[in-house]
């Protein structure tokens, strides 16, 4: 459980915009990191000892986990790409395969994990309504919810072994990439765009607030199970793209309608730039977290100016 005087925490997927996060964070906490990558010659992080592992079932994989205190697994192909049938299926492996794999290093460890932190995605709900949606919430259709349905299947099956914590996460708001930059560029070279009417609900988050989610959960020995990581008030794409064009001192917005991106863009259109997903993290306000930025205008203040 210890490297030295401290617990190891392994990290999977951490070179990404949350790993990169919550690395340092880890590290500040008194975590002693171990960062999976495919890549290892490329990264050179301070004092996290980096192993090489290619999302497989490998010794070397039971190795890093064995005696570790928590393995939190982020790793993922991004789903922002042409829904191709070979592009979705390189990202059903990519989560689906690397999470089966980490539960069988799991359950064949001499001295497995105490917790296992696993991503997931506020996807596994429907993508359309009005309805308020919790961790108790129905699962929704499409691709998306079935992939994350699955993905979540694939942490569970080690439930009985450690504490499994499963991260619905929404639109994460960072200034090093993401959403929030592809809303910005737009903004700052012309004008604000925004899908369709613009109303749909955006489950949003600022990065600092999630990785300070994860560290919480791990934290907190009654923590289990789906968290909805999203902040405490949602607001529309149409609120979203007019309070970036506010930081940024820009008056004009306009709309891509509807049809034309269904017509290019098909399910991909549907479930992602056009979803409206009233998400809401009751597990979280029950359990007392703390948001730094629990508002748009907050958020946005912070990571713009």
């Amino acid at each position: 459980m210890e490297a030295g005087s401290k617990k190891i925490a392994v990290v999977a997927g951490g070179t990404g915009l949350i790993g990169s996060r919550l690395i340092p964070l880890l590290q500040q906490s008194g975590f002693y990191v171990r960062l999976l990558t495919r890549n290892p010659d490329s990264i050179n992080i301070p004092e996290v000892e980096v192993i090489h592992w290619n999302t497989e079932p490998t010794k070397g994989l039971l190795k890093a986990i064995n005696n570790s205190y928590v393995v939190v697994n982020l790793a993922g192909s991004s789903i922002a790409t042409l829904w191709t049938k070979k592009n979705k299926q390189r990202i059903i492996n990519s989560r689906i395969n690397s999470t089966r794999s980490i539960s069988w290093a799991i359950e064949n460890c001499e001295t497995p994990p105490k917790i296992f932190v696993q991503a997931s995605a506020v996807g596994i709900y429907p993508y359309s309504g009005n309805q308020i949606m919790d961790e108790t919430y129905k699962h929704g259709n499409g691709f998306l919810a079935e992939l994350t349905e699955k993905w979540e299947e694939a942490a569970l099956k080690v439930s009985s072994i450690c504490r499994v914590i499963l991260l619905r996460t929404g639109i994460v708001l960072a200034k090093e990439g993401g959403f929030l930059l592809k809303i910005a560029k737009p903004a700052k070279n012309f004008a604000g765009i925004y899908f369709g009417k613009g109303n749909q609900q955006i489950p949003w988050i600022h990065i600092d607030d999630h990785v300070q989610i994860v560290l919480h959960l791990i934290n907190n020995p009654n923590s289990q199970g789906a968290y909805n990581l999203v902040a405490p008030n949602p607001e529309n794409l149409k609120t979203l793209v007019k309070e970036v064009n506010k930081q940024l001192k820009r008056k004009f917005t306009f709309s891509i309608p509807t049809t034309l991106l269904q017509l290019l863009l098909g399910n991909f259109a549907r479930e992602t730039l056009l979803a409206s997903q009233h998400v809401v993290p009751k597990r979280l306000l029950n359990e007392g977290f703390q948001w730094k930025h629990p508002t748009l205008q907050n958020a946005l203040e912070n990571l713009i100016s």
